[in-house]
């Protein structure tokens, strides 16, 4: 049993590997076949959700009422913490991996899902370059994740609605891996504050996230295998090595602001 789901999702995972190849070769032909386009983004998101639901990440899916009345345009802005967390990768955790997380967000909402502000740029002398020019007004704003989506008004709002708890759960850092022991040590003079820090594995609230997001850097890369032995070529993240997850966070920061 444990032996076949193994393979199902060493296949599936394969699949989404070779969909991923041809998207890049397509990207060298853009707004040339623009449904084949369309029709190999509904493929690989497909494909996405059903490889995460087998690995225990399965969302419901967006409920939508009849329309009623002519489509309208919303938006609305999400701002996302940078004063509170100023060294946390945001845009790498909203893009994810080729930007596929936002892609699978889009996909879920029926919104567009846009990086604005200041620092949603890669090249930061670009975006020095492009602030105070017409069509750049956002880059005199501060950083935010900008929403929009069309339809009709009750369908637009649900959408809407959707896809702002979905960025918000996005936009709350997530210390997974550490968990620190504090106290207090009275001497005669002072007192002396001591930190401790002990790794451990966490069953629950453990950042799915980032996990999906080396998964999918895995299978991007190539290097992703399934294993039905436990602890041999697992991909998910897991506090056995400090220098290990070191060097995770560091190829996934790389490559997501790459």
């Amino acid at each position: 049993m444990g032996e076949n789901s193994n393979n199902n999702t060493q296949s599936i995972a394969d699949y989404l590997a070779q969909l991923l190849k041809d998207k890049k070769q397509l990207a060298a032909f853009p707004n040339v076949f623009i449904h084949l386009e369309r029709l190999l983004d509904e493929e690989i998101s497909k494909v996405r959700s059903s490889l995460f639901q087998i690995n225990g990440m399965k969302k419901e899916p967006l409920v939508l009422p009849d329309g009623i009345g002519p489509p309208v345009s919303r938006s609305e802005k999400v701002y996302v913490p940078v004063k509170e967390h100023p060294d946390y990768n945001f845009v790498g955790r909203i893009l994810g991996p080729r930007g596929m997380t936002a892609k699978q967000l889009e996909q879920e909402t029926g919104c567009k899902i846009m990086v604005r502000g200041k620092g949603s740029m890669r090249d930061k002398k670009k975006e020095d370059m492009n602030r105070g020019k017409p069509n750049w007004e956002h880059l005199n704003d501060d950083l935010h994740v900008l929403i929009t989506v069309e339809d009709s008004s009750n369908r637009a709002e649900v959408k809407l609605q959707k896809a702002v708890d979905e960025v918000r759960k996005l936009l709350v850092p997530v210390v997974s891996f550490w968990c620190l022991f504090w106290w207090e040590q009275a001497s005669l003079s002072r007192q002396m504050l001591s930190v401790w820090r002990w790794p451990f594995w966490q069953t629950e609230g453990e950042d799915e996230l980032k996990k999906r997001q080396l998964m999918e850097l895995a299978i991007i890369n190539g290097t992703y295998r399934d294993s039905s032995t436990k602890g041999a070529g697992e991909w998910s993240l897991h506090a056995a090595s400090t220098k290990s997850e070191k060097k995770k966070d560091k190829n996934l920061a790389a490559h997501l602001q790459a």
